[in-house]
């Protein structure tokens, strides 16, 4: 029945993915006149397509040339957190600087939800005077070589994919151009660029690595010490005393630093991102931006392939991180548990996967729509925002993390649309490490008792696309103390040896 399930699914995935028009209409700076631009250029009198060159517009004032018309999204087109370039109208003196900018079409999610209009313009208004050959960083003020520009609070990937954008946009067009040129009519324009080399490529996709040292030694360190623990599993939860302060310890670190800190949580907008972008030609421009992010997902890629969804979900995702601390402080303070009945648990999956499937449908004709849908996720209210919202936002997050101390990862397990994504890649993982005995489920029913996310069948098989690799089944597996099996071969290990000590005692006593 499960398998069924989980075909279908793909199935729809497939046919969402394959069938679906990307309706994003992609504007052009053809669909721009003289008023869209009177402000940078007050006394421009006309706009003058070229044939050379990258697509822009040359505009004249009478007939002298007095600067160029271009939108990112032609000459740059990086794909930013939604899979689809931001399309940026760039009016470009011949003295090579910036005369004006704005954002004219997007569907960032957290620009369409979360991010006000103001604090968007004005971080493009700190490009207006910006030579093309400056070294533009975002927030790299203190960075010998660069100038720096803020960034916009909650969206710090958009901004590094904006600058970029930018800057890269304006270089292509000035190299092109060969300005500044003879201000007089017909001035022609010559290609110059010779093609890149392979160093070349790749060192402006890593330049936004400089200065976050800190965030890639400590998630890589991080992945490192996660993987020991994967391959290590058996000699850790037979350990407790070592396991157990190294798990929370493990989940404080995902909170505190992948978290808050350093701002990677994943999303289901990635996953829907990586549709759009793959669909629409792949590139790694946007998956490059920030090291936190593409270490990560590379991570999660491999982990799924060796041992499942639940390598990400049981220690990576600093939302189910929240969870589960806040669950164990319950534990502790003894408040009640609710659980729901088997039948209707195994119902309530299915609301995870249904809600998938409707925002990669929805995606398919309308990112921003998808992105409003997406708000189900409270990864941006309570981790990148920090609660800093309007109060319906805080509300849903903070209801979330309190529901969580009675009903463990409630969020986790019925609603997490990237926990689906992941799910249904699970169905392909390589390796089973976690242990079974013979009589799990059939009486025993230890193991099941100790899953947070109820993910043992009563049979005592554990269910792999659901399980998030907390390891609580191992520690009572090993545990001659929890687990009945074992037990009873303590018990009677320890009534033999009693035995044996009684008839030394009898024949020292003879």
């Amino acid at each position: 029945m499960r398998a069924r399930f989980y075909s279908a699914l793909l199935t729809l995935f497939w046919l969402l993915f394959c069938g679906s028009a990307n309706s994003y209409a992609a504007l052009s700076v053809d669909d721009f006149q003289l008023n869209d631009i009177a402000v940078w250029f007050p006394k421009a009198t006309k706009l003058g397509p070229t044939k050379n060159g990258p697509t822009h517009k040359i505009i004249y004032e009478q007939e002298h040339i007095v600067g160029a018309l271009i939108l990112s999204s032609d000459i740059s087109p990086i794909s930013a957190y939604s899979g689809k370039p931001i399309s940026t109208l760039i009016g470009l003196g011949i003295d090579g600087r910036i005369a004006g900018l704005a954002i004219v079409a997007h569907e960032e999610p957290i620009l369409v939800v979360g991010i006000e209009e103001k604090k968007l313009t004005d971080f493009v208004n700190q490009y207006v005077g910006v030579k093309s050959s400056e070294k533009i960083r975002v927030n790299a003020s203190d960075r010998k070589g660069f100038r720096g520009v803020d960034g916009i609070s909650g969206a710090t990937i958009t901004a590094m994919v904006l600058n970029r954008s930018i800057m890269l946009s304006v270089k292509k067009m000035v190299d092109a151009l060969e300005w500044p040129p003879l201000s007089r009519p017909d001035t022609t324009i010559k290609e110059r660029l010779p093609d890149p080399t392979l160093e070349q490529l790749w060192q402006p996709r890593l330049d936004s690595w400089h200065g976050q040292d800190l965030k890639i030694w400590s998630i890589a360190t991080a992945l490192f010490l996660l993987t020991l623990i994967m391959f290590f599993q058996d000699w850790l939860v037979r350990r407790p005393k070592i396991f157990t302060p190294l798990r929370y310890g493990f989940l404080t670190f995902t909170v505190v630093f992948i978290g808050y800190f350093f701002a990677a949580q994943l999303s289901i907008i990635n996953v829907l991102a990586f549709i759009q972008t793959y669909s629409s030609g792949f590139t790694w421009e946007t998956l490059l931006i920030d090291p936190g992010i593409f270490f990560l997902w590379s991570f999660v890629a491999i982990s799924i392939v060796l041992w499942g969804r639940g390598v990400f979900c049981g220690w990576l995702c600093p939302f189910g991180a929240m969870q589960e601390l806040i669950h164990e402080v319950a534990i502790r303070l003894r408040i009640p548990n609710f659980e729901f009945p088997p039948m209707v648990h195994e119902r309530l999956w299915a609301i995870k996967y249904i809600l998938l499937l409707l925002l990669i449908g929805i995606s398919m004709d309308s990112f921003s729509s998808a992105a409003k849908i997406a708000e189900i996720e409270p990864f941006k209210t309570s981790l990148t925002m920090k609660f800093d919202r309007e109060w319906p936002f805080v509300l849903y997050a903070a209801a979330l993390l309190v529901i969580a101390a009675f009903n463990s990862k409630f969020y986790c397990k019925y609603i997490c649309t990237l926990g689906a994504s992941l799910s249904i890649l699970s169905r392909f993982k390589i390796f089973d490490w976690l242990r079974r005995r013979n009589e799990c489920g059939k009486p025993c029913q230890a193991c099941a008792a100790k899953c947070q996310i109820n993910a043992i069948k009563p049979t005592g098989e554990i269910i792999s696309s659901e399980c998030h690799y907390c390891f609580d089944c191992q520690l009572t597996y090993w545990d001659d103390h929890k687990c009945p099996p074992l037990t009873e071969k303590r018990k009677k290990r320890e009534r033999r040896n009693e035995k044996n000590a009684l008839k030394v005692i009898d024949i020292s006593n003879n």
